[in-house]
């Protein structure tokens, strides 16, 4: 009964070791998961705030480029009348 004893406590032990150390990197896989969904939120504004700068400037080169358009039309009638 001695030795049977012996290896039922290193089964147990083993058994509760494994379990200490599946918790532990569960643990630690989920703290990873919310550190990249944080990350992942924070990518996302700034994904959000960079494609409005970037409308925001080709609108405003297309309303240069209409505006200097219009102009240049205007001077070739101009020319053309005369």
């Amino acid at each position: 009964m001695d030795l049977k004893d012996k290896i039922v406590g290193l089964a147990l032990v083993a058994l509760i070791s494994l379990v200490g150390w599946n918790l532990k990197t569960t643990w630690e896989m989920k703290e990873a998961v919310f550190k990249l969904q944080q990350g992942q939120v924070i990518l996302s504004q700034q994904m959000k705030k960079n494609t409005n700068f970037i409308k925001k400037q080709v609108k405003k080169l297309t309303s240069r480029t209409n505006k200097k358009n219009k102009i240049n039309k205007k001077k070739k009638r101009k020319s053309n009348v005369k």
